[in-house]
């Protein structure tokens, strides 16, 4: 008996904290989708997570602090050859209101995200 109440109150937790990361997954979406300004950003770092998850680590500055965020990607190579387009630079997105907030965009290396994105944004030019 104690081992099924044991078994229960895990897989609450466990439900809990997988509502809790999409819920706040959702919010930073939501909150660079309303308050959405655009800078320019470098990836940084390949990320091998464990097993077959990697990721990426881009930074960008924001009034002269630095930022940086993480998506998860399959591994890819630029045109020019540079294996996951280290030290490249591409648009990021950014809350005005909490500029730690953000999404990088890899334009036609979009396709190789893993991270889910549930908010669309509308696309503007950096002038």
């Amino acid at each position: 008996m104690k081992k099924k109440l044991q078994n229960r109150i895990l897989a609450i937790g466990l439900i809990t904290l997988c509502l809790w990361l999409l819920a706040r997954s959702i919010y930073i979406q939501i909150d660079v989708k309303n308050n959405k300004e655009i800078t320019q950003g470098k990836i940084i770092k390949f990320i091998n997570k464990y097993q077959a998850n990697y990721g990426l680590k881009y930074e960008y500055y924001i009034d002269g602090v630095r930022y940086t965020g993480q998506i998860g990607i399959d591994p890819f190579v630029c045109d020019d050859g540079t294996k996951n387009c280290i030290g490249k630079e591409f648009t990021v997105y950014y809350s005005s209101k909490n500029p730690e907030n953000s999404r990088i965009d890899l334009g036609k290396y979009e396709k190789h995200k893993t991270t889910v994105e549930f908010v669309k944004l509308k696309k503007k030019n950096i002038e």
